[in-house]
């Protein structure tokens, strides 16, 4: 291997930003194709921490470049997430398709942060960017996931920030410090976070200047997936931190990309893993057996041989589809997400009025509510709110801390005596009503195991406001039922006999995300007045609160 160091790739507008390159042993003046990784988290770093696919790429006879984006570590520049990404790939595909070394075909490959910088990049559509593989790669729209998750600040983004600094880190210990718990995030208003944990940052005052989906963050988006030419490897785990972008970059590609090599392109792995992808068979005491970590290297490198060499040996046999179905613990393959065959499926939310906490008499049944069921009701208290004491790094966390509270609402199934596989996305259609003029809602799909665990499958949430439209806000009219429409993700599980399903209904997950303080307030990123609001969830035949799961009948089992 031959490495150059810092070399100067100048933008467009005249910032220089720095590029590493690994080149195989042999032959290392020969063009060849490069696989690129842009990062915010120091290239140096990147190229110098040991990887089993970058070793497995200088063996197939690719180079790798590892690149600082702008305003980080060895790049020149001012560093504002999000919004420099498109051109500043662009450019730097470009530059490095123009040098000797490159045979004009380029891919690109990285996770969560360096996974969007690969979209951002395919958004501008360089015309030498032939394959990219986003691992862990949040979706398009910076209000799907991060920073803002359907108008709910994603309070890992605030973490995140305070540890970024304007080029460097901030602590040495920056991959520990993002799983633990901080007395800043009780800073109120939400936008002084920084403030509160010692920090300045000019690009988050201005995200909080910004409280609805305008064309601020218009502009940080990728999502012009018709425009885009690029095949894609989508990888994530059920539990990814940026789960949705895979699956939701996935579909949107094969049904809109410019090109049919783009639309037929795209691969898609979910596996039973976390943010980061493919490391153990156990998250948080579940073992998922001996299939749960694969040859991802493997795949990797056929997927680039295929697009960046032309070679179609092996990658064809490879699936466009592989799911990790828990329970199960296999594979199951296919050529489209969502699943063929899928049914979605509705699950009713029943009670007699008491569904407060996992003691409570809230059930679920496929049957909907046929006579008049009394309301549940809870107070949501910003003072007392619902902490989550685990990060979303470990997945399918026992949630009975939590769902012990009053102010949590559960509906438990009846023990399954048969296998129930439910793969794909998850929808809440919730009628509920607060006598707060804003409030947020909270919604969490559940595996009750035999034990009495509840492991954690997967999340929905809502600002009240934004149910109709991110860009326009309208307040609640207290006390008045309104129907609550919204995603919960997706999952991939087989109930087993013996399991029971329960939904989690609250108003708050702190610390995972911000607090709604039930006021209205025009900006709740500014906002520090408290409101106690009181909440009622309705489950009549008139107002029959469900969750649709996404049953697949007669799953047939993969390996």
């Amino acid at each position: 291997m031959r490495t150059f160091h810092d070399l100067r790739v100048p933008m467009r507008d005249g910032v220089e930003l720095a590029l590493d390159l690994l080149q195989p042993g042999t032959d290392p003046d020969a063009p060849r194709p490069v696989v690129l990784m842009r990062t915010p988290y120091d290239k140096t770093l990147s190229r110098e921490t040991p990887s089993t696919l970058i070793d497995a790429l200088l063996a197939h006879g690719y180079a790798v470049a590892f690149n600082d984006v702008r305003g980080r570590f060895n790049s020149d520049g001012v560093f504002v997430p999000y919004f420099h990404e498109a051109e500043d790939g662009h450019d730097t595909v470009e530059w490095i398709a123009a040098q000797p070394w490159c045979d004009g075909k380029v891919g690109m490959i990285g996770g969560s942060y360096a996974g969007q910088t690969q979209w951002y990049a395919a958004s501008k559509v360089p015309p030498h960017l032939k394959a990219i593989v986003p691992m862990a790669s949040p979706p398009a729209s910076l209000w799907r996931n991060e920073p803002i998750f359907n108008g709910v600040l994603t309070l890992a983004t605030g973490e995140w920030a305070t540890v970024m600094g304007r080029r460097s880190w901030q602590r040495a210990d920056f991959s520990a410090m993002l799983t633990q718990q901080h007395d800043f995030f009780d800073a109120l208003p939400i936008s002084q976070l920084p403030e509160a944990a010692g920090r300045m940052i000019d690009w988050w005052t201005q995200w909080m200047e910004h409280p609805t989906y305008d064309e601020f963050w218009e502009r940080g988006s990728y999502g012009n997936h018709a425009d885009m030419t690029v095949p894609a490897l989508n990888i994530t785990g059920w539990w990814d931190l940026n789960f949705p972008g895979a699956p939701l970059n996935f579909e949107a590609m094969s049904a809109y990309a410019a090109t049919p090599k783009a639309r037929t392109g795209q691969q898609l792995i979910i596996g039973p893993w976390p943010h980061a992808p493919n490391r153990n068979r156990t998250l948080s005491g579940l073992d998922f057996g001996e299939h749960a970590v694969i040859d991802l290297d493997g795949r990797v490198v056929r997927f680039f041989d295929r697009w960046l060499k032309g070679l179609h040996d092996n990658v064809e046999a490879d699936p466009r589809v592989s799911v990790f179905v828990t329970g199960a613990n296999k594979w199951h393959t296919a050529e489209e997400f969502p699943l063929p065959g899928t049914e979605p499926t509705p699950l009713y939310l029943h009670s007699a009025g008491s569904a407060n906490s996992h003691d409570g008499d809230g059930r679920l049944s496929f049957d909907p509510p046929t006579t008049g069921e009394t309301p549940d009701s809870y107070t949501y208290d910003p003072h007392d709110v619902a902490r989550s004491a685990w990060s979303v790094l470990e997945g399918p966390v026992d949630d009975r801390a939590v769902s012990g509270r009053n102010d949590v609402l559960c509906y438990t199934g009846e023990v399954l005596t048969e296998p129930l596989d439910v793969i794909g996305w998850v929808e809440c259609r919730l009628w509920a009503a607060s006598s707060a003029p804003d409030t947020d809602w909270h919604v969490r799909l559940v595996d009750v195991h035999p034990d009495g665990s509840a492991r954690f499958l997967c999340r929905g949430a809502l600002r009240a406001r934004f149910r109709t439209s991110f860009s326009d806000p309208v307040p609640l009219a207290p006390g008045e039922p309104t129907l609550f429409t919204f995603s919960m993700d997706a999952t991939g599980v087989r109930f087993l006999p013996g399991h029971r399903i329960r939904i989690e209904v609250t108003s708050s997950w702190f610390t995972q995300y911000d607090r709604n303080l039930n006021t209205g307030a025009a900006n709740p990123f500014t906002d520090s007045e408290v409101q106690v609001a009181h909440q009622t969830v309705f489950h009549g035949p008139d107002m029959p609160s469900q969750i649709l799961l996404p049953v697949v009948p007669s799953l047939p089992d993969h390996v």
